[in-house]
């Protein structure tokens, strides 16, 4: 076989065969797998940044792997896409549901599993925008479920759009050029097992490579899913064999996550950045969590919160790592609706709690039991910043602003993501007429906004109505800002400053 005229030529992106006519197709993926005949030439053009020689207006274009600088039959020098513009190397991927940094020996500047994204947010034509303008764009709804997406390279050169239904235990990948949402299936093995985690609950973490793997909460322990997304399918390995009890978090150079054996006791098992399993952690003693948060990890300690207590990961002295519980004291009742924990400026984390024998609010500095501040009012919290009702404040959730403005406390912000860019914070308004607590345990309809709120402006960019409007999940995926929640007919996007 000639490999300079036709045939298969293995490539990093996968194996690429070449006819006699000279036209290229992608016939299997880097994992070795065959590329699906679902997923059309088209697509994988779009999701592989396949080049492209020059060729007039209206016709046929012809791709080649996008390792290719040239036509190895003609030395014609070929074309970038333009979706390779669009995607600058080293683009962050997105990791649900509030855009962490993906797993990295590098530790990150600040706390994780906050509502603090990794890339600088700020829209695109900003004073430009109107609460009624149609966005930028939009993408049909995967098929009913409620979905979390992951924006990253599987099996793909350019960033591709995952969909995952935790609670089904579903996979959809988004295809560019077809404009739809096709299923995956297991390679081999066994399926995804399905998560119980309450929506406020569930996060996950990302291992990014060429094809990058999802640790995600499961009933059977902790899941790396590999997908690769040109032959739709993926490979996954659970870890532990037992039932998740909370999400995990990367915490010392480890993926960390929480299981309940079937004698009730907690382990917590933990991999490394190759998913390599270390030693399993036990907990000592048995004990009801209650409900559970969603992890924050800082400095030394890891900690999810849960309506009895605090279940905590502590790095010792001589660098093992240790687990414990911690109740709540009598009567305190940690309240997570409102948002994530407030960061301070120490790097202390401060969990809302309410204090029944004093019939007030309370933030409880996590760790430290000793340490509490009274609260007038519970604060709307994405980490560093706090909604005093639709008023963005800095300063520590329990210090009342000088000049307190209360006009606006028929309505309220819940924060949905922070981003470092001008201090910008993306949330949604909503009224509050019936009294904060009251409307965030509502199921009624609300007519509510969106609105990035930075050093300059709040911006309304979007209005939509439905119930629980604080349920959706910003993304971002090809410089767009794109906004899900189950209930709407669609997901809509608007484009980011580059």
């Amino acid at each position: 076989m000639d490999h300079k005229t036709s045939g298969d030529w293995p490539l990093p992106s996968g194996v690429w065969y070449v006819d006699d006519a000279g036209a290229w197709t992608m016939q299997r993926s880097a994992d070795g797998q065959n590329v699906s005949p679902l997923v059309s030439q088209a697509d994988i053009g779009k999701l592989m940044l396949a080049r492209r020689l020059p060729a007039a207006a209206g016709a046929p274009v012809r791709q080649f792997p996008p390792e290719f600088a040239f036509d190895p039959a003609s030395g014609t020098a070929l074309q970038v896409p333009p979706e390779a513009a669009a995607t600058p190397s080293g683009v962050a991927p997105w990791v649900p549901p509030f855009g962490a940094y993906p797993v990295s020996d590098v530790p990150p500047a600040g706390p994780a599993g906050l509502r603090q994204a990794s890339v600088p947010l700020k829209l695109a034509d900003q004073r430009a925008r109107d609460e009624h303008a149609l966005a930028d764009d939009s993408l049909p709804m995967p098929p009913p479920g409620e979905y979390e997406f992951f924006s990253a390279r599987f099996g793909t050169s350019a960033p591709a759009l995952l969909a995952l239904d935790p609670r089904k235990a579903v996979l959809h990948a988004w295809l560019p050029a077809s404009k739809r949402w096709l299923a995956l299936d297991p390679d081999h093995g066994g399926l995804l097992a399905e998560s119980d985690l309450a929506h406020g609950a569930w996060r996950a973490e990302l291992v990014p490579e060429f094809n990058s793997v999802l640790a995600l909460p499961t009933s059977h322990g902790l899941a790396c899913i590999r997908p690769d997304v040109p032959s739709l399918s993926y490979v996954v390995e659970h870890v532990g064999g037992a039932p998740c009890v909370a999400a995990p978090v990367w915490f010392q150079n480890r993926l960390w996550a929480p299981l309940r054996d079937d004698d009730g006791r907690i382990r917590f098992v933990n991999l490394d950045a190759a998913q390599k399993p270390g030693s399993d952690v036990l907990l000592d003693g048995l004990f009801d969590l209650g409900a559970v948060s969603a992890p924050v990890a800082y400095n030394r300690m890891a900690v999810w919160p849960c309506a009895n207590g605090q279940l905590r990961l502590q790095l010792q002295p001589d660098g093992n790592v240790a687990a414990s519980f911690t109740p709540w004291p009598e009567g305190l009742v940690p309240h997570f609706e409102f948002g994530s924990p407030y960061v301070s400026r120490d790097g202390g984390l401060w969990q809302l709690c309410f204090e029944r024998s004093r019939g007030t609010y309370v933030y409880v500095k996590l760790g430290v039991q000793s340490e509490r501040a009274d609260a007038l009012a519970p604060r709307l919290c994405s980490g560093s910043f706090n909604y005093r009702f639709a008023a963005k404040l800095k300063t520590a959730p329990w210090e009342e602003p000088e000049h307190g403005d209360d006009g606006g406390k028929n309505q309220a912000v819940m924060p949905l993501l922070e981003s470092g860019a001008g201090n910008s914070v993306f949330g949604v308004k909503f009224a509050t007429s019936a009294g904060l607590s009251s409307v965030l345990r509502s199921n009624e309809r609300l007519a509510a906004q969106l609105v990035q709120d930075d050093e300059l402006r709040e911006t309304v960019f979007h209005t939509f109505a439905v119930s629980e409007p604080w349920r959706v999940r910003l993304l971002v995926h090809e410089g767009m800002l794109w906004a899900y929640h189950p209930l709407l007919s669609r997901i809509d996007g608007w484009a980011l400053q580059a």
